[in-house]
């Protein structure tokens, strides 16, 4: 099951910790401000979500793990670990606070990724695409 976040002012869009120790010119900080998270989250989640089962994982941190792992050329399970132990990929991911605790299971993002058909992701790059949003550099 997926819930649509509601469009309430978040305490976090005012107050951003993890933002204020990050430094802005890393490259995931650069790209997760470009991404058009809201406008993915909008034509994806009823494709890429059941509305019955247990609550998932928001979109935004399932895509956004995925596209670091793909980045990065790395499996499922290092990048779980990677997202652990850095705050700029835990910003990447949409967190607001920095935490040491594992996010999800690498099994959770490989059936995540599976879900991705090639319309998906030729939707998904046309998103990304059409809001200018550059390549991660290395």
């Amino acid at each position: 099951m997926y819930k649509l976040p509601d469009g309430q002012l978040d305490i976090y869009t005012l107050i951003h910790p993890l933002e204020d120790m990050l430094d802005p010119e890393n490259r995931w900080v650069v790209r997760a401000k470009a991404m058009p998270w809201e406008e993915l989250e909008r034509e994806l989640h009823s494709k890429l979500y059941s509305s019955r089962g247990a609550p998932a994982k928001p979109l935004r941190m399932m895509l956004g793990a995925m596209m670091i792992g793909d980045h990065l050329k790395c499996s499922d399970a290092e990048t779980v670990r990677l997202i652990q132990e850095s705050p700029y990929m835990q910003y990447f991911v949409g967190l607001h606070e920095f935490t040491k605790e594992r996010l999800f299971a690498p099994l959770s993002l490989s059936l995540f990724r599976k879900r991705i058909t090639p319309s998906i992701e030729r939707e998904i790059r046309a998103i990304v695409r059409n809001a200018d949003v550059q390549e991660i550099g290395d």
